[in-house]
């Protein structure tokens, strides 16, 4: 890999956090084949056919060492770790051993990764078909499916949609369990991008096919087809998503803490 491909965070760390990201970066620079070959060994990436920056943070013994070194480090690790993904994704899309590429996208806590591991136990995703999980709203994901397009893959988009209580509870469990969490910010941003983004895609690459697997539980869960169900995905402008996922949070939050209270007063 190119050295300075890597971005640093551009928000003030201390000095510890600058310290580990940079060499979290020179790591994934100067060693990038060896990050790639433990990435193919994790179970869930089955043989580097699923690439996702966030399990390629596991390839990063510092970050998940603990839950606490997960909370700790997540956010200084992600650029290294997408960049990764991004090397994966360009060496199985020109391997000439994929015929299919999906997009996989969809708010934190939608439960993308669960659905697709799902999704490849039971067959439905076979050897020839590549997935990449990231922003659908990302311009570097626009780069990626003409990359992918030119090297013949036949291209397919989905998205988890889960209501947006369902998200918040899903992020805040993954929190707690994983170290793993997403702020409203982050989740308000990605959500209220997802419908502008395929409107564009859809102009861009007409022939793209799109699975969207709709929640209200973890359970219950609809699949539809076509970019006819597009709005189906607008659940509110920016500001409208925020406020509401800021009300969920302190909810949940609540409702944890009462529970947490209730099991130490016995």
């Amino acid at each position: 890999m190119e050295k300075g491909k890597i971005r640093k965070l551009q928000k003030d760390l201390s000095d510890e956090l600058r310290m580990v990201e940079e060499y979290f970066i020179k790591s994934a620079e100067e060693n990038t084949e060896k990050h790639i070959s433990d990435y193919l060994e994790l179970e869930p990436s089955y043989n580097g056919s699923y690439i996702c920056a966030d399990l390629f943070k596991e390839t990063f013994k510092e970050y998940s060492n603990s839950i606490e070194s997960r909370m700790k480090f997540a956010e200084i690790v992600h650029n290294s770790a997408a960049v990764l993904s991004d090397e994966l994704f360009h060496k199985m899309a020109s391997s000439g051993k994929m015929k299919k590429c999906i997009f996989l996208s969809g708010v934190p806590g939608a439960g993308k990764s669960f659905l697709i591991q799902s999704l490849y136990l039971s067959g439905e995703i076979d050897k020839e078909t590549m997935v990449f999980e990231g922003d659908i709203s990302s311009p570097s994901i626009l780069e990626k499916m003409d990359f992918a397009k030119k090297n013949n893959l036949d291209l397919y988009i989905i998205i988890v949609n889960p209501t947006i209580e369902l998200a918040q509870r899903n992020a805040i469990e993954r929190h707690f369990e994983l170290g793993r969490g997403a702020s409203c910010e982050l989740m308000a941003r990605i959500m209220s991008k997802i419908p502008f983004a395929l409107e564009q895609i859809k102009q861009l690459f007409p022939n793209i096919e799109l699975g969207i697997y709709n929640k209200n539980s973890n359970y219950d869960i609809e699949l539809v087809y076509g970019f006819d169900n597009i709005s189906c995905l607008n659940q509110g402008n920016y500001e409208e998503l925020l406020s509401k996922l800021q009300y969920y949070r302190e909810m949940i939050l609540n409702e944890r803490n009462n529970i947490s209270e209730g099991i130490y007063a016995r």
